[in-house]
């Protein structure tokens, strides 16, 4: 069962939003889960962040009415299990190729018998009630290799797969390109090809498709396409976008 801010914006047939959270700040990740946005990612793979400090983070979010998502750094039980005991709404599996690694992520947030998730949950409110636990979890898969794409239908039909979560710039360079050039006005017709084999691949299995937009224009872009989880910015380059706006205001009106 989704988390109910994702929920009511695919049944409102609309793409959910989200910011990365790159910082180890509790203030900005309250801040961003607070202003508008359906979810939050706690990026561990690319920032300096770990598992530990999103388990610290995710505190922040208990009353919060966006979803708390991490990224973990890879696909691997322990790493899963802790943010997942720490309250995570979902988690987002990078490099999955195929789909034995995509039951290995959705078993990492599943118990035995059906899982390898190990119980112990430690963020007061999640309560002991095993199936409550696993049901709150959405997991999504990243497909970002070439490997990754001609696995895709098989990928999206693993149980318990919430959906695939693209990773355009690892695409790119695994198909020789440049790392931007899925965020460029026209990206190669291959790229394009790629990516729109592995949304449909989503929509035949009934899940939900998502990558990251480079800007608000290419959020649109991609909800007119059939993405449903896109992310916009992380919050230190949302700071400096806010800062250097109403430092041009500013100075526009003070001449």
């Amino acid at each position: 069962m989704s988390h109910s801010a994702l929920a009511k914006a695919w049944s409102a047939n609309r793409a959910a939003l989200g910011p990365w959270i790159t910082t180890d700040s509790a203030w900005s990740i309250e801040t961003l889960a607070h202003s508008g946005f359906d979810f939050v990612v706690i990026d561990c793979q690319h920032s300096l962040l770990d598992e530990v400090t999103a388990g610290r983070l995710l505190g922040g979010l208990a009353n919060a009415p966006a979803a708390g998502i991490v990224r973990v750094s890879r696909n691997e039980p322990g790493r899963i299990g802790r943010v997942l005991d720490a309250g995570a709404d979902g988690v987002i599996v990078p490099l999955v190729n195929d789909a034995k690694e995509a039951a290995a992520a959705v078993a990492a947030c599943r118990y035995s018998p059906r899982g390898v998730r190990s119980f112990g949950p430690f963020r007061a409110g999640l309560g002991f009630d095993v199936k409550a636990l696993e049901e709150r979890v959405s997991c999504f898969v990243m497909i970002e290799t070439s490997k990754g794409v001609e696995n895709a239908a098989a990928i999206c039909g693993v149980e318990g797969v919430a959906g695939v979560f693209i990773g355009p710039a690892d695409l790119s360079v695994d198909m020789g390109l440049p790392a931007a050039s899925a965020f460029s006005d026209k990206p190669p017709a291959a790229l394009v090809e790629a990516m729109e084999k592995v949304v449909s691949a989503t929509r035949a299995a009934g899940i939900v498709a998502g990558r990251p937009a480079a800007s608000a224009a290419d959020a649109v872009r991609a909800a007119n396409g059939g993405y449903r989880l896109l992310t916009l910015g992380a919050d230190r380059t949302l700071l400096r976008e806010r800062a250097v706006q109403v430092v041009k205001e500013m100075s526009k009106a003070t001449g």
